[in-house]
């Protein structure tokens, strides 16, 4: 059963049951330190980007300890997640956080950071903390753990260089980089599914999807899309792609939704909406789509079922600005920070009251969870807060 985590008003972490009840604070003010007792004085780290580990018993994030002149050290910690322990993974004092991934193991994570406008992607194991292995830098940068977390398979550009690299990195061990032949196409993250590695080329003037083996050289075509291509795999390792492109590039919505079969190289239409981002239940049998409604200044949520049956509102609201970031870059969280219960039940998202030409900023964002199985009832608020995701 999944467990939820989200940032609070004040920046701290609260966990609770998938459906909100059973809430504690997992953070607060505590003493610090390694001084002697008459040294110690309360510090109170400020947090982001939460993750729940593979096994769901700790969660995962940033933390900065703020002072009255200046921000302290950035720190990756996790925490278990009844409260029970915390562990320091990594401390730096030049970066700027931006994203957690854990190994499918949960003995490692995975942490991309910038500084001067440059990203750099590390890996840390949970046997050698505070030691970060560097693995790539570029911009843009994205990545995957292949699925055994033997390496990570980075998709990176150098900001002056004509053409971006497609690579498999062994971070912790000796083994030799694999460098793919091919240049990436307009697309972000490279994804895993069913048997295969999938990532994209250019080819025609679009971005031609390729299914394989990329470490033994062994790849097939799938289908060519133009714009910005977006691929999310089906859970549970099932060999299906929810695909999509926007024609007209980054910032532009998504033309539908298709569901590409790696087996066969079938596709078939989902959806015609466009949208701004989407995921797949953890059950496999439909996704959730997030679509801009301008005319009533909102984002609105919809259940696409893979049965064909009608798509399905789900509500509306004004996203957090932490929200708008994870919908951007969509399908790099998808892996990491899933908005939707284990059991399908529930999905979560931050933001404001908005719908019918009207969104209210006046207060802070608020967390809300939708009940699936009540969908005549609207959505539930939990709490303030900027961010929330499921374990998995």
């Amino acid at each position: 059963m999944s467990r939820l985590a989200w940032l609070t008003g004040d920046q701290q972490i609260a966990v609770a049951n998938a459906d909100g009840s059973g809430a504690n604070l997992l953070t607060g003010t505590f003493l610090r330190g390694h001084a002697s007792w008459a040294q110690l004085a309360p510090s109170k780290l400020t947090w982001s980007w939460p993750t729940w580990s593979p096994d769901g018993k700790w969660v995962a994030a940033f933390a900065v300890e703020a002072g009255d002149e200046r921000a302290g050290p950035v720190r990756v910690m996790s925490l278990k997640g009844d409260g029970s322990e915390e562990v320091l993974w990594y401390e730096t004092g030049v970066d700027v956080p931006i994203y957690l991934q854990w190994r499918p193991d949960g003995e490692a994570l995975a942490l991309l950071t910038q500084t001067d406008g440059e990203l750099a992607l590390g890996a840390i194991q949970r046997s050698a903390l505070g030691r970060l292995r560097p693995a790539e830098t570029g911009v843009p940068l994205f990545f995957e753990w292949t699925p055994d977390g033997s390496r990570l398979f980075c998709h990176s550009s150098e900001r002056r260089a004509a053409a971006g690299r497609l690579v498999l990195r062994d971070v912790f061990g000796s083994e030799a980089d694999t460098v793919l032949a091919h240049a990436p196409g307009s697309f972000c993250a490279p994804v895993f599914a069913g048997e295969d590695a999938v990532w994209g080329t250019p080819e025609d003037g679009g971005t031609l999807v390729v299914a394989g083996d990329p470490h033994r050289g062994i790849w097939r075509p799938m289908l060519n899309r133009k714009g910005l291509l977006a691929m999310v795999p089906a859970p549970r390792g099932a060999p299906l792609l929810a695909v999509s492109s926007a024609p007209g590039g980054e910032g532009n919505p998504y033309d539908g939704i298709d569901l590409l079969d790696l087996r066969d190289g079938s596709l078939r239409p989902l959806t015609k909406k466009a949208c701004l981002a989407f995921f797949w239940s953890p059950t496999g049998d439909w996704l959730l789509a997030a679509q801009v409604s301008p005319a009533d200044n909102c984002l609105r949520w919809w259940r696409v079922a893979l049965d064909g049956s009608p798509d399905v509102e789900l509500g509306t609201f004004w996203p957090s600005r932490e929200v708008i970031f994870v919908l951007h870059f969509f399908d790099q969280y998808t892996q990491s920070h899933p908005p939707i219960s284990s059991d399908g039940r529930y999905i979560v998202f931050a933001g404001y009251p908005a719908g019918g030409g009207h969104a209210d900023l006046s207060k802070p964002p608020r967390v809300y969870l939708r009940d699936m199985h009540h969908l005549e009832s609207a959505a539930v608020e939990v709490d303030s807060g900027a961010f929330a995701v499921f374990s998995r």
